[in-house]
């Protein structure tokens, strides 16, 4: 075999290692139906196979549904993917127990958490962001005023300082009036707040159109194009 030959083979070798590594589906990867939707960035899916598994989208954080626009934000997740199949790229778990995702729309595969992005229903949680072009998105809504960024200044409280400063607040009030009492104290603690972190669901405004079931059969696979918004 020929030195050019050995060459072809090696450069073609390479492409294939390339291209498993990043078409390759993860294992804790799938597809499934969306089932619940809690709030502009978490909900349950249904595996074709398997028990139902509670999902946050990386990278953004939607409002609270105590704040200005959390319900408009849960709303729009609905009209994204109420009750359609998509493909769920899993890239960890919380310390909650929920898995930290990507999730694409069947079939035509948009990118649901750049199309919150884009249309400015969520915060990028710039602090860990791992997709820069989110911020591109999210400076364009904001210049446009849409979603959220139409609301007053003061209702557009990031949800992650709204959290901080509600915790800071139940720990004031939580303080015992006394120190020698035989009943538990009400200290606040994580452990229990985590229990709670889905607020009750408020229910969908009339006249919301929530967009038919996708088809299924088509098997979501790495590798295929995401429709970037």
């Amino acid at each position: 075999m020929t030195m050019l030959r050995c060459k072809q083979w090696a450069l073609a070798a390479a492409a294939s290692l390339s291209f498993l590594a990043t078409a390759g589906a993860d294992d804790r990867d799938f597809s499934g139906s969306v089932r619940r939707i809690f709030d502009g960035d978490s909900f349950i899916v249904r595996p074709a196979r398997g028990k139902d598994v509670d999902v946050r989208l990386q990278d953004i954080d939607a409002p609270e549904k105590a704040q200005p626009y959390g319900n408009a934000a849960r709303v729009a997740l609905i009209g994204i993917i109420g009750d359609r199949d998509v493909f769920v790229d899993v890239i960890d778990t919380d310390r909650y127990g929920r898995k930290i995702v990507r999730v694409y729309r069947e079939p035509d595969r948009l990118d649901v958490i750049k199309a919150l992005v884009r249309d400015g229903h969520v915060w990028v949680y710039r602090r860990t962001v791992h997709d820069a072009s989110l911020i591109k998105l999210e400076e364009d809504a904001r210049a446009s005023h849409r979603g959220l960024w139409a609301l007053p200044e003061d209702d557009r409280l990031p949800p992650w300082q709204y959290r901080y400063l509600r915790r800071k607040n139940k720990q004031a009030s939580s303080v015992p009036t006394t120190l020698f009492t035989s009943e538990p104290r009400p200290w606040y603690s994580e452990s229990t707040e985590a229990s709670r972190f889905h607020q009750p669901i408020t229910p969908i405004t009339a006249g919301i159109v929530v967009l038919p079931r996708a088809v299924r059969g088509g098997e979501a696979g790495a590798g295929r194009a995401v429709i970037v918004p």
